[in-house]
């Protein structure tokens, strides 16, 4: 997905890159009539923290922001067997991102984050550091599993990177931020997600973290 927001025809643009898994940008349930793809549960695009967050950034600074999006669950999921593939990235418009954030984790299972963590730790740094001139962040996973923290907490550290720690919102400490506090999804663990307010949530705790 590729995007801007303009606010002022003569402001510099700031091109933003999200790697990301569903939270970010998918398809969207079935329960929801908009179809455009976004982050999951949010109840139409501009409600999604991409979108959220972008938005605030925009007017805060009174920049333009182009952005892109790319949902990179599979590397979540294959971290074992390969590194990240650049291909991902090869028809999105934004190539040199001024801001990258990365928002993975959640798809990360418990058995290999026990016992494959040296080798995510890894790959993720390797990941990262292919951003060199950017200004990165790295997010705490949604929902909070303490190896994951202690890992990518390191891989933040290592990197250099800014980090936001989103595990408070995911943690059940207020049920408002996940969707299911509003609506019933048939298919099992989509209600868990991020709802409209959780998403406004995370776009907040991710600007203050951007904010110089």
């Amino acid at each position: 997905m590729d995007d801007e927001y303009i606010v002022n025809q003569d402001a510099k643009t700031v091109e933003f890159l999200f790697l990301g898994n569903s939270l970010t940008y998918c398809g969207v349930p079935d329960e929801e009539p908009d179809k455009t793809k976004r982050g999951l549960t949010s109840t139409k695009i501009e409600n999604d923290y991409v979108h959220k967050l972008v938005s605030m950034y925009a007017n805060k600074y009174e920049v333009n922001v182009k952005f892109s999006c790319v949902n990179i669950s599979d590397f979540e999921r294959g971290f074992r067997d390969s590194v990240f593939s650049k291909d991902k990235l090869k028809n999105i418009q934004v190539k040199n991102p001024d801001v990258v954030v990365f928002q993975i984790g959640e798809n990360v299972s418990y058995e290999d984050i026990s016992v494959y963590g040296e080798v995510f730790f890894t790959r993720y740094c390797e990941l990262i550091e292919g951003f060199k001139n950017s200004k990165r962040v790295v997010c705490i996973p949604f929902w909070p599993v303490k190896e994951k923290i202690n890992i990518i907490t390191d891989v933040a550290f290592s990197t250099g990177s800014r980090i936001c720690d989103l595990s408070h919102l995911g943690s059940g400490i207020d049920p408002e931020n996940f969707a299911s506090s509003y609506k019933k999804y048939r298919k099992p663990g989509v209600g868990a997600h991020p709802g409209d307010i959780g998403m406004d949530r995370i776009a907040k705790n991710i600007l203050c973290v951007l904010s110089e």
